[in-house]
């Protein structure tokens, strides 16, 4: 029951509300950089999202606890998993020191979504993968977003 817990806690990492707190936290709590890559890391995030939830209600894949609410909360792909990789893939990048720590804590997010019955391994492989290209693409199209007035 402890690795249970562990696991609970560990999932909560790549939960919407968790990924706005972190993310909040930077863009205050840092310096003027860290601000512009909390924003940056919004826009990926945001756009993981929508891209995530678009996907989940065209496959429309029953959970394996079958605890869906509708084919908008379907389990292909994972959105615990694709949200915290599309911030994680800004971050890591801006910030490579944090690229393992990143990484190892992705693979527990990813990891606990398959051990408490919420996702399949393709799930959150699926959300893994869609997670690193969005904020991979975000970060391609750095230049251009930084045009946005909000986002310089």
């Amino acid at each position: 029951m402890p690795l249970r817990y562990a696991m609970q806690g560990i999932a909560l990492l790549g939960d919407y509300t968790a990924d706005a707190t972190i993310n909040l936290g930077v863009f205050v709590l840092g310096g003027t950089q860290e601000a512009r890559n909390a924003k940056l890391a919004t826009v990926s995030w945001i756009g993981c999202g929508a891209v995530t939830t678009l996907i989940k209600g065209i496959v429309d894949r029953d959970r394996p606890d079958h605890l869906q609410s509708s084919r908008w909360d379907s389990s292909f792909p994972s959105g615990h998993t694709s949200a915290y990789f599309a911030l994680a893939m800004v971050y890591g990048t801006k910030y490579p020191r944090l690229i393992i720590p990143l990484a190892v804590v992705g693979a527990g997010v990813a990891y606990s979504r398959v051990y408490l019955g919420e996702h399949y391994p393709t799930d959150v492989l699926a959300g893994a993968a869609l997670g690193i290209g969005i904020g991979w693409l975000t970060l391609k199209l750095e230049p251009q977003l930084r045009k946005i007035p909000f986002l310089r």
